[in-house]
């Protein structure tokens, strides 16, 4: 599905809501990231499939402002510290109930994203 997506949008997609979708892989959002070099927000709530893999290929989008990450209960520090890593201009993440993000993912994202703005941190452990 994201591939049919990325190939028909390239430089013209800013934002894409994929929250509760299920039809997309790792390699689809990749492919998306990589084509779509435009996008500024991304919303993958309720991706509880998502894992590190996943926010590796968010951390392709270097435009990235927004992204939205809320219920990606797979989603650990090494996936934060990739989007930390690639994802320099965030200004607004939400990783409401990202249970495996702990202080270390979030040292991380304070470190390299310095304009973020907005932080949801709700029911973190």
């Amino acid at each position: 599905m994201l591939n049919v997506v990325s190939l028909a949008c390239e430089d013209a997609l800013c934002s894409i809501n994929l929250s509760r979708s299920r039809f997309f892989t790792n390699i689809g959002l990749s492919s998306l990231v990589s084509s779509c070099f435009n996008l500024v927000e991304i919303d993958l709530s309720n991706g509880v499939e998502l894992n590190d893999l996943a926010a590796a290929a968010i951390a392709e989008a270097k435009n990235l402002e927004k992204l939205w990450l809320s219920r990606c209960k797979l989603i650990t520090d090494m996936g934060i510290g990739c989007v930390a890593v690639g994802c320099r201009k965030l200004r607004l993440i939400c990783l409401k109930w990202c249970l495996k993000v702990s202080d270390l993912g979030l040292q991380l994202l304070a470190l390299k994203c310095k304009e973020i703005r907005s932080l949801d941190l709700s029911y973190l452990q």
